[in-house]
């Protein structure tokens, strides 16, 4: 072996090791061998089992647990707007968006109905001003939750909320169509859609605002239109512009 060819597989090893070791370390940080070993649905959350609660094949994850911590410990106010969800609802820049300062972002990338239901407590404890919730599309694409059982979690969220801070002003968001059309989304919007009219009716039982945003983000295919996504399930710019605009007189109103 001359001295190039062991100068390339010096080189050559060298760069296999820096890469594993970058490999192993960025696994670490994400939770071990549980990260890669997990499977993951579309919005974010994890299968396993959510702690504390039955559920069907759901876990908190490293991120969930993180940002759960961090709302514990944030300051509570009778004043504050909480908007309470999943991914969709995490990503969005809804205090920016608003513009107002009592905006409170307690969404959580993965969270199903039985997620919030665990952690209910902390968001309902200071009662709140209003909280604006959204969250649903986990139970279907992820645990495979029939209509019945996303409405009945759906229920005891609802009244928890009005047995413990009954003035406080409850708007139950709409589920967001998915484009399975352009996308290898397994989520059909007919289940969406079947959540969606029990949520409606629900806030009619508990006396709560209804928003519909699904047919507002949805296209003539009754698809998550184009122009909103890049992934056919998460909102882009264009998406939150337009939610925060339907959403927007709700916030503002007393």
């Amino acid at each position: 072996m001359n001295y190039k060819t062991r100068a390339i597989v010096f080189i050559s090893i060298t760069c296999n090791l820096i890469f594993i070791g970058w490999l192993g370390f960025s696994i670490f940080r994400c939770g071990g061998l549980s990260y890669i070993t997990t499977p993951r649905d579309c919005v974010g959350q994890n299968r396993g089992n959510l702690r504390g609660v039955r559920t069907r094949n759901s876990q908190i994850s490293p991120y969930h647990e993180m940002r759960e911590l961090q709302f514990n410990l944030l300051p509570k106010s009778d004043r504050a707007i909480i908007f309470v969800g999943d991914s969709l609802t995490d990503q969005g820049e809804w205090g920016e968006w608003l513009g107002n300062a009592n905006v409170k972002n307690r969404g959580i990338s993965g969270d199903t109905t039985e997620g919030v239901i665990a952690r209910l407590k902390e968001i309902v404890e200071a009662k709140p001003q209003k909280i604006f919730l959204m969250i649903g599309t986990n139970d279907i694409w992820n645990e495979g939750k029939s209509v019945p059982e996303i409405t009945r979690n759906y229920k005891i969220i609802l009244e928890t909320i009005k047995a413990q801070t009954p003035n406080t002003q409850v708007f139950v968001q709409s589920l967001l169509p998915v484009n399975n059309q352009e996308y290898p989304i397994k989520v059909d919007n007919q289940d969406l859609m079947a959540v969606n009219r029990q949520l409606e009716e629900l806030s009619k039982e508990f006396a709560y605002s209804y928003i519909d945003l699904y047919h507002k983000l949805a296209n003539e295919q009754n698809q998550l239109d184009p122009k909103y996504t890049l992934d056919g399930v998460h909102l882009n710019g264009v998406g939150y512009l337009t939610w925060k605009t339907v959403i927007e007189t709700y916030v503002a109103q007393e």
